[in-house]
């Protein structure tokens, strides 16, 4: 190897564009609603206050954003897939932007928070979307991410453009260690982490209210999560902007 040159691996690919499209047309069976809604409120729980400016990326259909609006803060959403944006309820953002995270078309400082439920794992300039969501942020506002936790990637080929990427177009794996060092050497402060649902609360969400027993739900996740993992277990973190 030339040491005057060394060798990078390449960035891995995600999914193409069409890939996203498709997904704004998706139909989602009950459980899976009920676990977007524990995910939605334990990420809301993290946005303090009233009247925030939170940009919210990667909407998907609106419901973090609705959630987010009835508590009064003021919700931008930004997605690449137009589809997405289109489907977004009226009633729940203040403005919709096509754009992608590496390339947030917002002068810094314009965010008092910036909010992204499921979607660095789909970003390969995953460095550069965390620096941007930084620099959109005030000082001392707050970026809340959350992944799926520890997940192990399967690669699939599309069958119209032969391009291979992953079943659900992600390109990035995290846990605690991993998601902290991003957050971290993009100049924010991990403050605080939440790492759920479990096989206990999953089983609870098929069958109860969520809202009334987030907080139950919450502390047998904290106490179970080592043990209990599922697939569809994911991790939250919190980071401000010093």
């Amino acid at each position: 190897m030339n040491p005057d040159h060394p060798h990078h691996p390449p960035e891995p690919e995600g999914a193409p564009p069409g890939f996203y499209e498709d997904l704004s047309g998706r139909r989602l069976h009950p459980h899976v609603v009920r676990g977007i809604a524990y995910r939605n409120l334990t990420v809301a729980r993290q946005v303090p206050g009233r009247g925030a400016r939170v940009l919210e990326v990667g909407p998907g259909e609106g419901w973090l954003s609705r959630i987010l609006a009835g508590r009064g803060h003021r919700v931008v959403a930004v997605d690449v897939a137009r589809g997405w944006l289109l489907r977004m309820p009226a009633d729940a953002v203040r403005g919709r932007v096509a754009g992608a995270m590496p390339h947030l078309p917002f002068a810094g400082g314009t965010f008092d928070a910036v909010v992204a439920a499921e979607v660095i794992e789909h970003i390969p300039d995953l460095a550069g979307a965390v620096a941007e969501a930084a620099r959109v942020l005030v000082p001392g506002g707050r970026l809340v991410v959350t992944v799926p936790y520890r997940e192990t990637l399967n690669y699939v080929v599309c069958p119209r453009c032969r391009a291979r990427f992953e079943v659900n177009g992600h390109v990035h794996t995290f846990d605690e260690d991993s998601l902290h060092g991003i957050l971290a050497g993009a100049g924010l402060r991990p403050v605080h982490r939440f790492v759920g649902p479990t096989r206990f609360s999953r089983e609870i969400l098929r069958r109860l209210p969520v809202e009334p027993l987030l907080g139950f739900l919450a502390a047998l996740d904290h106490l179970s999560y080592r043990s209990q993992r599922v697939t569809d277990t994911w991790l939250l973190m919190t980071a401000i902007r010093p």
